[in-house]
């Protein structure tokens, strides 16, 4: 049953092998519509603009505290990093290549433009690239399909919760996903764009790095439209291959985003060695079926070679990789229930329903006429739409869940900046929450920000006996946080390093009565 539907969807061979030779005359008769798209842009933008400044916190992105991490690297690479080199991206915990150099480059070009650090300014940004992906979808659905398909998934893309929140958080698949799909719209007519859009779609995240040279390789597969594949993928391995020596001079791994990715995510060297029982058990179980369903819908996809191909195996090959990630890698040992509707699955999830919609709206009412004229696929639509709304329930839980968190990084940032009195302030790596608060609430610029990771104790070849040398090492200390003018520094937790260092040297150092943290006024 599964393949027969497969095989509905992806049509007859022999008459798609006939499309495909007229597919530019049919790409120049298919008339682009302005006010078409116009239309669905502000159908897209209007409610996500609504969601995120009337129906939530402008400031609070939901539960990706990530956002926040983005924006630190974007900020402290503007202001302190790229002093140190082209593009040097700089953060405190020591992740800013691992996510890629695109997303954060791009808020650093914001920020200079709008002449404001807000946090607003990537989920502004992402409600863009959201709203974009829309119009995107809908012109490729159209080209391939027809307008009444279009229009049926652009307004389910349009008002689906995940996709709608996952819209607005201010992550970086936004800014990914507009490229993908401008790269597909654009193939075969415009292969040195395409290119180029699969190139900087690598560069915002490893999975779209991926994703981008998957899609390379399956044009090159299809074994159609010969000299537009070299432009496709000459075009996008120089610019991979600039990316590539661009990672190696600053991390030494010419795969680096890649390379952490998997053993993060893979191998599971970022999960603690948990057994897989219980609810993610079933989750890993769910998960390869998923993976099964996406490895079909990619074969059938090669066999059938519809001129269509690349959209299928973006969706198909998303559902693939996140059904690999949590059904045969350590991903699952991380499992927490709102998995389910978080900002991954978003494409996957209106990936089948567009498959469900092509069904309803192209294929079938071709046999079933009756189906258009009682309009039987609308109401079908509408109905998934309007049940679809209870996942809000589940997302507003998950974002109220993490409000306390925001607050209480809030109140902390607030008692650093009433202790800070110039020079530098030495903080802990895993708190970007007070980063934001203190460049924007309180001015206190990236470059008086010193991360924990940086000291010179960071460094030391014993980490068990950091004091072992001391007679050594006490200048090399002394003198670091002479040189960076260090004047507070904020403890959350206890650290042999600074409790040692305070304890061997407590002239140097005026423990504060503060509440939130330790922090100690240091005498230089």
């Amino acid at each position: 049953m599964a393949l027969k539907l497969f095989d509905s969807i992806l049509g007859d061979q022999e008459e798609l092998d006939r499309e495909e030779e007229l597919v530019e005359k049919e790409e120049e008769d298919v008339k682009v519509n302005y006010l078409e798209i116009i239309f669905v842009f502000l159908l897209a933008v209007i409610p996500r603009l609504i969601y995120l400044f009337v129906l939530s916190n402008p400031n609070i992105p939901g539960f990706y505290t990530d956002v926040f991490h983005h924006w630190q690297i974007a900020y402290l690479s503007k202001t302190v990093g790229f002093s140190h080199g082209f593009l040097r991206l700089w953060d405190f915990k020591g992740m800013e290549f691992f996510w890629g150099l695109l997303h954060p480059l791009v808020l650093v070009i914001l920020m200079d433009i709008t002449g404001s650090i807000s946090i607003l300014i990537p989920r502004l940004l992402s409600v863009f690239g959201g709203s974009l992906s829309i119009v995107l979808i809908f012109l490729i659905i159209k080209r391939y399909f027809n307008s009444r398909a279009a229009w049926a998934a652009a307004i389910f893309a349009c008002f689906f919760p995940i996709t709608l929140f996952s819209n607005t958080v201010g992550m970086q698949e936004e800014l990914a996903s507009p490229f993908i799909f401008g790269a597909i719209y654009l193939w075969p007519k415009k292969p040195f764009i395409s290119g180029i859009f699969l190139g900087l779609a690598s560069m915002v995240r490893a999975e779209y790095w991926l994703f981008s040279f998957g899609l390379v390789m399956a044009a090159i597969l299809l074994r159609k439209n010969a000299n537009k594949v070299v432009t496709l993928a000459i075009t996008y391995f120089v610019i991979i291959f600039i990316y590539m020596k661009y990672l190696a001079d600053y991390t030494g791994n010419y795969i680096y985003p890649i390379y952490w990715n998997f053993l993060a995510s893979v191998k599971g060297e970022w999960f603690a060695n948990l057994p897989v029982i219980g609810d993610k058990l079933v989750a890993e179980w769910i998960s390869r079926g998923i993976f099964a369903f996406g490895a079909i819908g990619i074969i059938l996809t090669l066999i059938k070679r519809p001129k269509h191909a690349l959209f299928y195996f973006f969706g198909f090959g998303n559902i693939l990789f996140i059904g690999f990630m949590v059904g045969f890698g350590s991903y699952v040992k991380g499992y927490i229930p709102r998995f389910w509707i978080d900002r991954l699955y978003n494409w996957p999830y209106v990936f089948t329903a567009i498959l469900i919609i092509l069904v309803l709206f192209y294929y079938l009412p071709k046999k079933i006429k009756f189906i258009d004229k009682l309009a039987i696929n609308w109401i079908f639509l509408a109905a998934a739409i309007g049940v679809s709304q209870l996942i809000w329930k589940p997302i507003n839980f998950n974002v109220n869940s993490g409000i306390s968190s925001y607050y209480g990084e809030k109140t902390l940032a607030a008692e650093i900046a009433a202790n800070y009195h110039g020079g530098g302030v030495l903080l802990p790596e895993d708190h970007p929450f007070v980063t934001y608060f203190l460049a924007h609430d309180y001015k206190i610029t990236g470059k008086n920000m010193v991360g924990e990771m940086f000291d010179p104790f960071y460094y030391f070849k014993d980490q068990k006996n950091l004091f072992s040398n001391w007679g050594n090492d006490r200048t090399t200390v002394l003198n670091w946080l002479k040189e960076n003018n260090i004047r507070l520094i904020v403890l959350t937790q206890d650290k042999p390093s600074y409790d040692g260092l305070v304890k061997r040297e407590p002239q140097l150092f005026t423990k504060l009565p503060t509440k939130d943290a330790t922090m100690y006024e240091v005498k230089n």
